[in-house]
């Protein structure tokens, strides 16, 4: 029969058997976790350093259209329509907000589909020329210049590699689409200083799969053509870094590292000046965007 102290002592053993077991679960749900976000960082800066390598080469592919002359005006023609949709491309690329492998593989396919045109012209002038020693010359600066873009990129991937070990920085918001507009008594749209009642600012948290999901503050503050602020009735203020800055309005939102649509108002109590008013936007202690507005 076991008595009251080998019961006891039997209890305890248990339970120190159970909270060991306990501890390790959590610990190797801690490194599981921690090895997921150090993936997940690795996956953006391998996407940020192909869409410079994309963007890079556009850029070089327009340099080169640059350089191809010829005296046939049908040609030069052909070229200039040629580059403009190279430039197209590299708009759409610059513009993209949906990173992934798959959706770059389809810009790498109609950059190679663009570089084949761009090489049939090159044959086509050098046939049309007498003398190729000008275009070899000219070759040889655009590998020059590829040699030179390739550095730039290396460095570019190299600065992004270290910035990646620090995720608070890729992991701030950024606001695209800034746009505001006068708003009268009655909701409408004005453009004269003298007629408006709230200042409208619309934007769009881009899709950020690094940031901290959950409800922020963001806060707009605008400054009248005379450098005064428009405050806010309490005046409060909200830490920029190691600075108090007095905003004009804040809106809080719930942010979940998609594409967010906000609109903040900016309430206005007396007749402001015509001008233009400069915006400023800030977010977790941050200073995340800019724009602008004018009224007649």
């Amino acid at each position: 029969m076991v008595n009251g102290t080998t019961k006891q002592s039997l209890i305890q053993n248990i339970l120190i058997g159970v909270l060991t077991l306990l501890v390790g679960l959590l610990g190797v749900l801690y490194f599981v976790e921690k090895k997921k976000n150090i993936q997940q960082v690795q996956i953006n800066v391998d996407l940020t350093n192909t869409k410079d390598s994309l963007e890079n080469r556009l850029v070089e592919m327009i340099s080169e259209y640059d350089n191809l002359k010829t005296n046939n005006q049908e040609i030069n023609a052909q070229l200039l329509s040629e580059k403009e949709r190279v430039k197209d491309l590299l708009s759409r690329l610059r513009n993209e907000r949906s990173y992934s492998q798959s959706k770059f593989a389809e810009y790498e396919k109609e950059l190679g589909t663009l570089r084949k045109i761009m090489r049939s012209y090159i044959v086509q002038i050098d046939s049309l020329n007498q003398s190729n020693i000008a275009l070899r010359s000219e070759n040889r600066d655009v590998k020059r210049k590829m040699q030179e873009v390739e550095s730039e990129r290396q460095e570019i991937s190299k600065k992004f590699e270290e910035a990646a070990e620090k995720v608070d920085i890729a992991s701030v918001l950024r606001p695209i689409n800034i746009v505001a507009e006068g708003l009268s008594k009655r909701g409408r749209d004005v453009s004269r200083a003298r007629n408006v009642e709230k200042i409208k600012i619309c934007f769009t948290l881009d899709k950020n799969p690094i940031a901290k999901p959950g409800n922020r503050f963001i806060y707009v503050r605008v400054t009248r053509p005379d450098n005064v602020v428009i405050e806010n009735p309490q005046r409060d203020s909200v830490m920029v870094g190691e600075e108090a800055v007095v905003y004009s309005a804040r809106r809080e939102v719930d942010y979940q590292n998609e594409s967010l649509d906000i609109c903040i108002f900016v309430d206005i109590e007396n007749e402001i000046p015509k001008g233009t008013y400069r915006l400023e936007l800030y977010a977790d202690q941050r200073h995340i965007g800019s724009g602008s507005v004018s009224f007649k």
